[in-house]
């Protein structure tokens, strides 16, 4: 009898721990600090725009957010540790257009699937590409460059390296308004924008941003921008859309994490980057430094992933340059 009382007793103490245990609230994500890689170092556009969003997350997470710069490989050095890292929400990294270039580029050495190797939580950012002339050019409109491109063919207009996003946004041009020109590679976009101001290129390809010293000193003018509306900082300057051509390119910053990564922490995360987009400090910031505002969400930023995904293959298909 006093045995199968103990006995009792026992399963009464084991049951009680269980239902005690069920019962035991989960720790809500996050619970500590999240570091953010950054594939470009200090100071530079990505980075800047990259703490600027963060700090506007911490608030709603309620956890700091650690920008850790790690450059190289246009931005792919960063993705590929993310990529690496458990999936847990506390791992995330800033992946850029470079990433579909650098999967669709026969030339590029290493390459990721962004459709399959990250979790997209947004896209927060996408900024306008535009073309920079010399200020004495005899055209001053888009449309009068393209007539000029077309009684002159193979004029020469300075670019980024060709495995960049500012080399193929040249054949975006080419390839909607059928005029042919010699892209020249530079180093960067200061070194092609100084060959416009010296009249070496008959155009460069820039931001309104990168191109506003110049502008300022009266040596270049941009003539149009590659954006689905002007540019807050700079309205003077049209879209090519106002010109008549379809023609909407430039580099954007999303914010992803590992594959795989759990639907509560992701609706988490997500939600914190929207509100932190549209909050009035990240928006007057992008607006006064003259910094595209374009969000998507994770389902709706997939669509734009798969869309920039075809944008790059079809260009570089176009000119031979696709990976098999």
């Amino acid at each position: 009898m006093r045995k199968a009382a103990i006995i009792v007793v026992a399963l009464s103490l084991v049951a009680g721990t269980v239902l005690w245990g069920a019962g035991a609230p989960e720790e809500e994500f996050p619970t500590g600090e999240i570091d953010v890689y950054v594939g470009f170092a200090a100071g530079g556009g990505t980075d800047v725009l990259a703490r600027r969003i963060a700090e506007n997350m911490e608030p709603e997470l309620g956890v700091p957010m650690v920008i850790d710069n790690r450059p190289g490989a246009g931005g792919l050095v960063a993705v590929q540790e993310v990529i690496n890292s458990p999936p847990d929400g506390y791992t995330l990294g800033i992946l850029l257009g470079n990433q579909f270039l650098q999967k669709h580029y026969r030339e590029a050495d290493a390459w990721i699937d962004p459709l399959e190797d990250v979790t997209l939580i947004g896209v927060f950012n996408m900024d306008a590409w535009g073309i920079a002339v010399p200020a004495d050019a005899p055209y001053e409109t888009f449309n009068e460059f393209v007539d000029y491109a077309r009684d002159n063919p193979g004029i020469h207009v300075g670019s980024g390296p060709p495995g960049t996003l500012y080399y193929w946004t040249w054949q975006a041009v080419i390839a909607e308004t059928g005029i042919e020109l010699t892209i020249v590679p530079y180093d960067g976009t200061a070194q092609s924008l100084s060959a416009a101001a010296g009249e070496e290129v008959a155009a460069a390809g820039a931001g309104p941003g990168e191109a506003a010293s110049l502008m300022d000193g009266g040596l270049v003018r941009m003539i149009g921008v590659a954006a689905e509306d002007r540019v807050d900082a700079f309205p003077d300057i049209p879209t090519f859309a106002e010109q008549g051509f379809d023609i909407v390119i430039g580099p954007w910053r999303s914010l992803v994490g590992p594959p795989d990564m759990p639907s509560d922490v992701v609706d988490t995360l997500a939600t914190a980057l929207e509100n932190a987009f549209y909050s009035d400090d990240y928006q007057s910031f992008i607006s006064e430094h003259g910094h595209g505002a374009f969000f998507r969400g994770p389902d709706d930023g997939m669509e734009f992933y798969r869309n920039e995904d075809d944008v790059f293959y079809n260009l570089m298909a176009a000119e031979g340059q696709a990976r098999e």
